[in-house]
């Protein structure tokens, strides 16, 4: 009898928007996006199916050999771990190829086939079952956010993108020293995280601080993590609104997964998970207040990032199956809710010609939609009850409370600071009395954007078993 689990459904999910790159080359420009979006709606539909069949309890893996001399094979598999973020990034990436259209206003087709590269390795990074594939995706998406940035960015855009490359390519150095680290101390030796989990004691305790130290730099570059975090403002600031929403939607979970994946893979990282959790912390309650005094819409909400990713790091410090499916569920909702921020600001910067906070009021009296969508992602982010924010807040807080005692509960401040920021810019920017002159019209690709995100966030929201039954 045919099972769904027999097809190869993970490399389908990645090969998808790669393949789109044919028709996008061949037909007409004005059909790039459309095609864009017809490749994500397909790479969301079998994540779906992905999902649903890892709740039968059926494995979901593909795997062929590539370098037999290295043990390196193109191997995905579906774990507990990583299946939350595949679904994330199929929703981040289906909203922003719906939105495309409205912010990028030329070079349609090199910029549907930058994306289309960026989603395929987004979604490649997260399934990957070693540490080589995981690495060359890595460093396939960052390329390609580089573009995104230089080429369709803001007026600093080239200074912006060539912070981000900078500070990416330190990570992904210190990524790659550490993953050579693990290859050739690992017994027997390997790149398969799986096999590398299971023999993580045949790696020398000096090899593992090491490889500690190398990996937790890496991720805190890229999660950013304080004091690595002024390129993560900047870039957001020039990048474009889908930019922004794949920046921070998807780019810096990378940071987050490496960080559950490293506690894994090296046992001696537990025993300073505490010091971790305490400069995690630190960095998410400085963010918070640093996002207080910025003047500019999408910075103020670039360093909310910040604020966020420092509360992911806390749980993955946590640890045990409570802070990682925090951690989780942490990173799913603020991909989300996220990603929907940026969208609102990119488009109310669009209407009206700035992104100034003093320079743009009474939002709601020309655009209550885009009014109403922003206050849900404000109240969604600092945690609102029936959103997904609530249950991976409510997750890491109680992981880290059991680990670190009351201390672990310090980090809650950050979100009593960013719900005093999303709210004073609710009041600054969107219901002010006095009103700013519009310069566009809203377009409709931006309302379903919208639509898929606050959908999502509600929905896994007031259903986490759809996901946390696995993890």
């Amino acid at each position: 009898m045919f099972e769904i689990a027999q097809l190869p459904l993970l490399p389908l999910i990645i090969l998808i928007p790669y393949l789109s790159i044919i028709p996008i080359v061949l037909l007409d420009r004005r059909h790039s996006y459309s095609i864009s979006i017809v490749a994500s709606a397909l790479s969301f539909l079998l994540t779906m199916l992905v999902l649903y069949v890892s709740s039968t309890g059926q494995p979901v893996s593909f795997s062929v050999p590539y370098i037999s001399y290295l043990n390196i094979s193109l191997g995905f598999q579906v774990t507990q771990l990583n299946l939350i973020l595949l679904v994330m990034t199929s929703i981040v990436f289906l909203a922003a190829s719906l939105a495309g259209r409205y912010f990028i206003k030329e070079g349609h087709k090199q910029y549907n086939i930058i994306f289309a590269i960026a989603a395929g390795s987004c979604l490649a990074i997260f399934v990957s079952a070693n540490l080589f594939l995981f690495y060359v995706f890595w460093e396939l998406a960052e390329v390609m956010m580089f573009f995104i940035i230089f080429i369709y960015g803001g007026y600093n855009r080239k200074y912006a993108a060539t912070k981000f490359i900078i500070y990416s390519l330190a990570s992904s150095l210190l990524l790659l020293i550490a993953i050579m680290l693990i290859y050739v101390n690992v017994a027997p030796q390997t790149f398969d995280i799986l096999s590398i989990v299971q023999n993580a004691g045949t790696i020398p305790q000096a090899v593992q601080l090491a490889v500690m130290v190398l990996l937790v730099l890496s991720f805190m570059i890229k999660m950013p993590v304080f004091p690595f975090h002024s390129w993560l403002p900047d870039a957001h600031t020039e990048a474009p609104t889908t930019g922004s929403m794949i920046l921070a939607g998807v780019l810096l979970k990378f940071g987050g997964y490496g960080l559950l994946l490293m506690f894994l893979m090296l046992p001696v990282s537990l025993h300073y998970s505490r010091y971790m959790a305490a400069l995690f912390g630190f960095s998410a309650v400085y963010a918070a207040f640093t996002a207080l005094r910025q003047d500019n819409f999408k910075r103020a909400i670039a360093y909310t990032s910040i604020t966020d990713m420092g509360i992911v790091a806390v749980g993955a410090a946590a640890y045990g199956v409570l802070g990682s499916s925090g951690a989780l569920y942490a990173m799913l909702s603020h991909g989300i809710v996220i990603s929907l921020l940026f969208l609102i600001a990119g488009t109310v910067g669009e209407l009206y010609g700035t992104l100034e906070i003093g320079k743009i009021k009474g939002v709601i009296r020309n655009f209550p939609a885009i009014t109403y969508f922003f206050i849900f992602g404000a109240v969604a982010l600092i945690g609102l009850p029936l959103t997904a924010g609530f249950v991976g807040d409510l997750l890491v807080f109680l992981a880290s409370v059991y680990a670190f005692g009351i201390p672990g509960a310090l980090p809650l401040l950050s979100l009593v600071v960013l719900g005093a920021l999303m709210f004073w810019l609710v009041e600054r920017v969107f219901l002010s009395k006095k009103e700013t002159h519009v310069r566009h019209h809203i377009d409709n690709a931006v309302i379903a954007s919208c639509c898929v995100l606050a959908v999502s966030s509600v929905i896994l929201g007031v259903f986490p078993s759809l996901l946390l039954h696995i993890a």
